[in-house]
């Protein structure tokens, strides 16, 4: 598995092996950290769990509705909310769904309070939808409907998020294998202050065939990662959230 500094090794390579400090390590290490962060992104807007970062642990209170998630910008777009209930070991975990803070109170026609009076599966986790969202100040949130009316537990699952504040030369990405792709997106990136000799009729003529290189290995590299990406997701049925259809909602999620 090819570590930061490797690749950083093989970018200059893909450009020739330029001039020492044109451009700067700096520089070809920034375009690979950002290539990297890039990657990861692709991969987290595909909705599956490339790479995970723990489960995290959210515990509601009786009327409570909004809770702060003590998470770092490691931590990606939610992926998945489970139901937990230590106390019964046979107890069969549910999925809660989590929609966009505005659609969280769309087609709800029950009490805030619900689950204090009809709403329950046999655990104290009544939820039956959340809305995670983020605040001026950059702290993350969670909104759980119905309002919680006991103490309960819910297990959600994050893609990886900010890669590149984290990183270091020793590390390697995920999906290690299509380094080849981040490399070539940074040899792109750094082109422009490539030079090989002081002749800048030359440079300019090399960084044009290199770029014109450099385009087509970036084609085939691109279309083998999403026909990874597709051969590897599994189809799933769903509704989106809509004011402009005749969405309907069951007490326990959607339809």
């Amino acid at each position: 598995m090819p570590t930061v500094q490797q690749m950083c090794a093989s970018v200059r390579l893909r450009v020739d092996e330029p001039l020492v400090g044109k451009p700067s390590m700096r520089r070809i290490l920034l375009a690979v950290v950002d290539g990297i962060q890039n990657f990861y992104t692709q991969l987290e807007n595909t909705g599956q769990a490339w790479a995970l970062k723990s489960d995290y642990t959210l515990v509601v209170a009786a009327n409570t509705s909004d809770y702060l998630l003590a998470i770092d910008p490691s931590y990606g777009k939610p992926l998945q909310v489970l139901t937990t209930y230590p106390q019964n070991p046979s107890y069969i975990q549910r999925y809660v769904d989590f929609v966009e803070f505005a659609d969280l109170n769309f087609n709800w026609p029950y009490p805030v309070n619900l689950s204090s009076w009809l709403y329950t599966d046999g655990s104290n986790c009544t939820a039956a939808r959340m809305a995670f969202y983020y605040k001026d100040n950059g702290s993350r949130w969670v909104r759980v409907l119905p309002q919680p009316q006991l103490t309960a537990s819910y297990l959600v699952s994050f893609a990886s998020g900010d890669w590149a504040s984290a990183a270091n030369i020793e590390g390697s990405p995920v999906l290690s294998q299509f380094h080849s792709l981040v490399e070539t997106w940074a040899a792109t990136s750094i082109l422009p202050s490539c030079q090989w000799l002081d002749d800048q009729r030359y440079n300019m003529d090399h960084r044009k065939e290199l770029a014109a290189s450099l385009l087509n290995d970036q084609s085939k590299m691109e279309d083998g990662f999403n026909r990874y990406c597709r051969n590897l997701i599994q189809d799933h049925m769903g509704q989106r959230v809509s004011s402009l259809d005749n969405d309907d909602v069951s007490i326990g999620g959607w339809y």
